[in-house]
């Protein structure tokens, strides 16, 4: 029987996106194993017709020549050497990254928050303020914060920061 189903090219394709790379049948080498060339039949000693998983025919191939060969593996190792080269680059990336935080962890370690002193507003009843960034708490409970170009207290008052004074109406 003259219909061969080659070993080497008896591929289940299913729903890969499988390519043709070279597959030994009858003593030459054939680009085969794609969705096109699932199996394949001799049809002579250097070409082979071949079939898609259903069965059928999607035409015929040549053997491969040593030059094609060749070809073939100087592609596959220039492949090989650009997939080292990005992940070798991808590497680099990540350790870049893993530099970058590191550094900001020593330097969250370091940070030391500063030293701030009490506003005392003049003639509000002795309620005095600290600041701690765009907040100011008083020592009565109330919170003060930043609105644009007005400072906003939790009790209704608007103050205004005049030197070192939060000065409130």
């Amino acid at each position: 029987m003259r219909y061969l189903l080659v070993a080497a090219l008896a591929l289940t394709v299913s729903g890969c996106a499988c390519t043709a790379m070279p597959n030994y049948f009858n003593g030459n080498y054939y680009m085969a194993g794609d969705a096109a060339c699932v199996n394949a039949r001799a049809l002579s000693s250097t070409q082979i017709m071949c079939s898609d998983k259903k069965g059928n025919d999607t035409g015929y191939r040549d053997a491969m020549t040593v030059e094609q060969m060749q070809m073939y593996q100087m592609q596959v190792a220039q492949q090989q050497y650009q997939m080292q080269q990005l992940s070798q680059s991808l590497q680099q990336v990540g350790q870049t990254f893993q530099n970058a935080s590191n550094q900001i962890a020593q330097q969250n370690q370091q940070f030391v928050a500063p030293q701030v002193q009490p506003i005392t507003p003049q003639g509000y009843g002795g309620t005095t303020y600290v600041r701690s960034g765009n907040t100011w708490v008083g020592s009565n409970g109330s919170s003060c914060q930043i609105v644009g170009q007005n400072i906003l207290c939790s009790d209704g008052r608007r103050c205004q920061l005049i030197g070192q004074n939060l000065i409130c109406n």
